[in-house]
């Protein structure tokens, strides 16, 4: 019982870490990308803090490999005119600091995925119980139907894309942890780019939702690369 104590209190007080730690990085975004020598420093802080805390090698992992993987696609984007950045500072159309951004916010989601996957597991002892099946295939169903509906709008190029990242994840990435980071990436990833959108920091330049300025596809972007980035920090986990 003592045990169980520690273990709950121990999942909470790694949660509340966790959602301290994403309000910290968006409100640094958000304060001071008009400032980019503080934007940089208030996130080395930040990364020095996550590194802290968690020390595992698929936390250092995942932020390295969501540096050097998110900032060329994020220069390829600007380059191909999917997006412009107006913040000052800026090398190769994006700000000089995206890539501890990119760094924060992967592990930040990876951290979160684990808490919320083992608090599930806290409830439904094991994986395999027809509530959490209908849970997470509920998830997958509406993830399918939400990538059909989105290859179906996009443009052919974009479409192509999306489906060999998706077909490859469905193939080999389908776990249930792998579900739940995709919907954690995608529903906070796309969130905190319509508050940043809002806010004069960047803009969509062919947005198919026009009314909030997004594309429909963002939500399934955040998706893949969680999970993508994800997997390869697994291959280091304890």
């Amino acid at each position: 019982m003592k045990l169980e104590f520690i273990d709950r209190n121990r999942l909470l007080c790694e949660f509340v870490f966790e959602i301290f730690t994403g309000l910290y990085v968006i409100a640094t975004v958000l304060i001071c990308w008009k400032i980019p020598a503080l934007a940089i420093i208030l996130l080395t802080l930040g990364l020095g803090m996550q590194f802290f805390f968690w020390r595992e090698k698929a936390d250092v992992v995942m932020m390295i490999g969501a540096a050097f993987l998110g900032t060329p696609s994020e220069m390829l984007c600007v380059k191909l005119g999917v997006w412009s950045y107006h913040a000052p500072g800026l090398f190769l159309g994006i700000p000089v600091w995206i890539p501890l951004v990119w760094a924060y916010l992967f592990c930040f989601l990876r951290r979160l995925s684990i808490t919320i996957h083992s608090a599930i597991q806290r409830i439904w002892k094991t994986s395999d119980t027809f509530a959490l099946k209908l849970i997470y295939g509920i998830l997958s169903g509406l993830i399918i139907i939400y990538y059909i509906i989105t290859v179906s709008l996009v443009k052919k190029q974009f479409a192509i894309i999306y489906s060999l990242f998706m077909i490859t994840a469905m193939i080999f990435w389908h776990r249930q942890k792998d579900i739940l980071i995709f919907v954690i990436g995608g529903v906070i990833g796309t969130f905190g780019e319509f508050i940043c959108m809002k806010l004069g920091f960047w803009n969509y330049h062919y947005p198919y939702l026009r009314s909030i300025g997004l594309p429909l596809s963002l939500p399934l972007a955040w998706g893949l690369s969680s999970v993508i980035i994800g997997n390869i920090a697994r291959i280091w986990e304890a």
